[in-house]
């Protein structure tokens, strides 16, 4: 089912469900198509995960005092491309299959992964005796969250941030209108798919409505992707929020 402008709730069992099958599929020739999903163009997912990398880690300011925070990590993508001393780094992801692959991937001794849902990011930080973080990554997880629990992250990851912070947010937008899929079969996926494509102003008023009110400003945005070919949606294409405190 395809919903055009009208909002709705997904499944996150179904979710859940999805991620489950997607980590079945990793393989260690193509290891971030899990969530990249081109699973056989392995070309195109190195040259969107390279791109990201280099566009958007320079802005994060990265150095031996950084805490990193890394919201729905996946396999640990972004975790492999922080080559440089950071004091920490910490990936979530509410998928215990997916974590238990980032966990086998990366073992550097200050390199932390749990599993936890969005909603339970502030106490499963407590429960591992974990402080608050200056750097916080969002890729490509707001559209996976229903709206209630969109507030709830952001309020959650404000009492969890640094006095000074840099969240970096990158994220699939509708482009004309917000799209939501439920139930819908993917043929490319080979599987029923459940998402939120919000459109860039949606996304702005729900930093409005929590961080921005709490001393963030939005310091930089834009499209993530200058090369045509690096975006081969028509109603979606990857943005990028840079806010800092």
């Amino acid at each position: 089912m395809r919903l055009i402008k009208k909002k709705a709730d997904i499944d996150y069992q179904e979710t859940m469900h999805f991620f489950k099958n997607r980590a079945d599929k990793f393989r260690e020739d193509n290891p971030y198509s899990v969530t990249m999903y081109q699973d056989h163009n392995k070309k195109l997912v190195d040259e969107r995960n390279e791109w990201e990398i280099r566009k958007l880690k320079p802005m994060l300011r990265l150095d031996e005092t950084s805490r990193i925070l890394d919201v729905a990590c996946g396999i640990g993508r972004w975790a492999d491309g922080i080559l440089e001393p950071v004091e920490e780094y910490c990936g979530i992801d509410f998928s215990g299959d997916l974590i238990s692959i980032a966990k086998k991937r990366n073992q550097r001794e200050n390199f932390f992964f749990y599993e936890s849902a969005v909603t339970d990011l502030e106490q499963t930080l407590q429960t591992h005796h974990k402080g608050n973080y200056n750097v916080i990554l969002l890729i490509g997880i707001l559209m996976y969250i229903n709206d209630a629990d969109l507030r709830e992250l952001f309020c959650q990851l404000e009492r969890k941030s640094a006095e000074h912070v840099r969240i970096c947010v990158r994220e699939p937008i509708g482009l004309q209108d917000r799209l939501t899929l439920k139930d819908f079969y993917s043929e490319e996926l080979q599987d029923r798919y459940h998402a939120i494509y919000r459109t860039r102003d949606e996304i702005v008023d729900f930093f409005q409505d929590t961080i921005l009110k709490q001393g963030f400003c939005m310091e930089q945005e834009g499209f993530l992707f200058e090369e045509a070919g690096l975006n081969n949606r028509k109603e979606t294409a990857q943005y990028y929020f840079l806010l800092t405190r």
